[in-house]
């Protein structure tokens, strides 16, 4: 029987492999490093592991130290809502008792800047101005009283809506409107 050998020369070659044990020395250094691996591994996760516990202890303390101030606590959100309150009243009080004063200043003032031979007839607040309307005898004595208002520190945007020759009790006298804002917050004199 003839043999024939199909197998290229190169492969021939290779063919036999020769298994050995690997030495002690070869297994060390990937053993070690292994082994280094691993507890580093396990020291991360112990450390972890304690930082939750620590974690989850300092939790359950703070919710016990909750729940015992959680009176305390409402005490004092309910104090601060019924401060919110009383705030809120002593400001309305303060608003009404600015407003209380502030006609009286009005006609204190209005009354300082009429010049002689000038009569209202009506003084009406509306809003944060006053309408003026009166007689006099002349519209130098209109322009004298818008004038006087003007330089009142309690009055401002002094306006004149009209002035009108009329008829009163037998004498010629001038009807007038005149408007103006109140400036409450800078002093009267």
């Amino acid at each position: 029987m003839i043999r024939i050998n199909l197998l290229p020369r190169e492969e021939k070659a290779h063919r036999e492999v020769n298994i050995s044990m690997p030495k002690v020395g070869e297994l060390f250094l990937p053993v070690a490093i292994l082994m280094i691996v691993a507890l580093a591994i396990g020291g991360t996760a112990f450390a972890q592991r304690s930082k939750i516990q620590s974690l989850t202890q300092q939790i359950a303390k703070v919710d016990e130290e909750s729940r015992a101030l959680a009176p305390q606590i409402e005490r004092v959100n309910r104090l601060a809502q019924e401060r919110a309150e009383l705030d809120l009243r002593l400001g309305i009080i303060s608003k009404l008792e600015h407003g209380r004063t502030l006609s009286v200043h009005i006609m204190d003032e209005t009354a300082n800047c009429m010049p002689d031979h000038l009569w209202l007839t009506t003084l009406n607040q509306e809003g944060e101005g006053i309408a003026l309307e009166g007689l006099t005898f002349s519209n130098l004595v209109v322009s004298d009283f818008m004038s006087r208002l003007e330089h009142s520190p309690l009055f401002a945007g002094v306006e004149l809506e009209y002035a009108e020759r009329s008829q009163a009790t037998d004498h010629d006298v001038v009807k007038f409107r005149i408007t103006c804002r109140v400036t409450p917050d800078e002093p009267a004199n």
